[in-house]
């Protein structure tokens, strides 16, 4: 089969054209149409417009999820130092920061890991439900707590999660 292909005079469809065609006009269109095209990324626009509140949502639900599991890893390095130093660490939240940051208790230096919660996360420290007067909790060198259990609220918008953990045996767990 030979045949060639043009283009029409403004650019906008493809033909091929089979010379052994028995059809009346033997141009077989193989393009499309400006018209064709406009519709298809019209079809295209409709789709991103529904599925973009959807990824928003679900971005903000996962760096909320982030942000806790960062958090609940440092207040694990936390109690782990602790207990492998044989002296008391303190987990320091700054909500005004929004930065959470472990200290040895007995010299008062910090560890270089931190944490910086993103802008849309606030943190809060809560002991028996209620806000905390103290904005650190401190584990022994057993790995237990000094007080009794806290837990850690991380709120983004609507969404919040918790970290708690036990006083008695620093057991850490995240809701």
């Amino acid at each position: 089969m030979q045949g060639e292909f043009r283009i029409s005079d403004f650019g906008f469809r493809i033909w091929y054209v089979n010379p052994q065609s028995t059809i009346r006009n033997p141009q077989c269109v193989l393009g499309m149409t400006l018209v064709e095209l406009l519709v298809v990324l019209g079809i295209i626009g409709v789709i991103i417009g529904i599925s973009v509140p959807g990824l928003a949502g679900y971005a903000m639900r996962l760096r909320l999820k982030t942000a806790t599991r960062q958090a609940a890893g440092l207040i694990f390095l936390a109690r782990s130092t602790a207990i492998s130093t044989h002296e008391d660490h303190a987990v320091v939240i700054d909500p005004d920061a929004r930065e959470i940051r472990v200290v040895a208790v007995g010299s008062g230096e910090a560890l270089e890991q931190h944490l910086r919660l993103p802008a849309s996360v606030t943190v809060e420290l809560q002991v028996g439900g209620q806000p905390a007067t103290e904005s650190q909790f401190v584990f022994r060198s057993t790995g237990s707590l000094t007080g009794r259990s806290v837990s850690v609220v991380l709120t983004d918008r609507e969404r919040q999660q918790a970290i708690t953990v036990i006083g008695a045996t620093g057991a850490v767990s995240v809701q």
